[in-house]
């Protein structure tokens, strides 16, 4: 939950992109943080992200990133560019 100036709570909506497409570890990260940059431009709900690591857990995935917004409209604006 997020709380917005008003003191109303909003969810917060989570998107996941993983680094399949790359093939290269520190392309995969430029890619997350393009797709970071485009949401703080196009989304108002746009929340945030992080990328967690994920090499030692998983033998497909070496980092996945977490886009955090409260709009589902903008959700599905991202998903639409990025996925």
């Amino acid at each position: 939950m997020v709380y917005t100036k008003m003191g109303l709570k909003k969810e917060i909506i989570k998107v996941m992109l993983n680094d399949e497409k790359h093939g290269n570890y520190d392309r995969a990260r430029l890619h997350f943080i393009d797709a970071s940059i485009w949401a703080l431009y196009n989304c108002k709900s746009f929340q945030g992200y992080e990328i967690v690591e994920t090499s030692d857990t998983s033998m497909v995935w070496d980092q996945i990133a977490e886009y955090r917004f409260t709009d589902p409209r903008d959700v599905t604006l991202f998903k639409l560019a990025w996925l």
